[in-house]
């Protein structure tokens, strides 16, 4: 009988363990230099840095990965052991997910070609244009409570390639895109900053970009890392990192 009561009690702490120890896996789109992956196939940008250190104060085990946004986001809702590293956080998904910490912020903007110089003062006016945004991205929700359709003036793509490869051909007259990440985009998708125009400020779209959790993620770790990431902007970590990648500090 005692052995069968220490069996259970070794088997009980081997579960416990085991469930304790299992790997988190951290996720995000294609998007320097925030999250990419870099030469070596691995991901690597300035908030994956971020998380990558957060988890050093912690005994959680994590692994990266770097996939469309489409795809990110049907993992992330179906799997508790995936995380999402700046999910955008709107009123639509706040009872949806957990929460954890802002890694990061976003500012939108239509960014239109500056030969077209297309005058616009609202959303509304906008949408007698072709608007476009990645699928799977906040932003194509936004637009389509805002009355914009697909079988009319929304186009939506996998990739911010083709947003700018479109805009340049006039087969789209506007992006919805992140400012922050304008540069980058241009550069790697061979298009000159003084060839396009940010048309309007999108003051309404919400800005703050978030580690996010499903809800049935273990509340215990989810404290966690909320608890770590806390700690690296209170020691100044987090600062140093955004500037080590030339990116602006956030209003936290």
């Amino acid at each position: 009988m005692l052995l069968r009561s220490l069996l259970i009690v070794i088997i009980f702490c081997f579960i416990s363990s085991a469930t304790t120890a299992k790997t988190l896996t951290f996720i995000a789109e294609d998007l320097p230099p925030y999250h990419f992956k870099n030469q070596q196939g691995k991901a690597d940008g300035a908030l994956v840095e971020v998380i990558k250190s957060a988890l050093a104060k912690t005994n959680i085990a994590g692994e990266f990965a770097i996939m469309p946004m489409a795809r990110a986001f049907h993992e992330f809702q179906n799997d508790p052991s995936i995380l999402m590293i700046s999910l955008l956080k709107n009123e639509s998904r706040e009872y949806k997910f957990q929460w954890l910490a802002q890694t990061y912020f976003a500012d939108a903007y239509l960014v239109g070609l500056a030969k077209q110089n297309h005058e616009i003062k609202s959303l509304k006016q906008a949408k007698k244009y072709r608007v476009a945004t990645i699928r799977g991205y906040s932003s194509e929700h936004y637009l389509k409570q805002a009355g914009f359709n697909e079988n009319k003036n929304l186009v939506l793509v996998s990739h911010y390639h083709q947003l700018w490869q479109m805009l340049e051909k006039g087969r789209i007259d506007f992006v919805l895109t992140n400012t922050l990440t304008l540069q980058n985009e241009l550069a790697l998708s061979g298009v000159l900053p003084n060839d396009i125009n940010k048309s309007l400020h999108l003051d309404d779209y919400p800005s703050g970009l978030y580690l996010a959790a499903n809800l049935k993620l273990d509340k215990q770790l989810a404290m966690q890392l909320s608890d770590a990431i806390k700690a690296l902007k209170q020691n100044g970590q987090y600062q140093a990192i955004l500037q080590k990648w030339h990116l602006p500090l956030p209003r936290l």
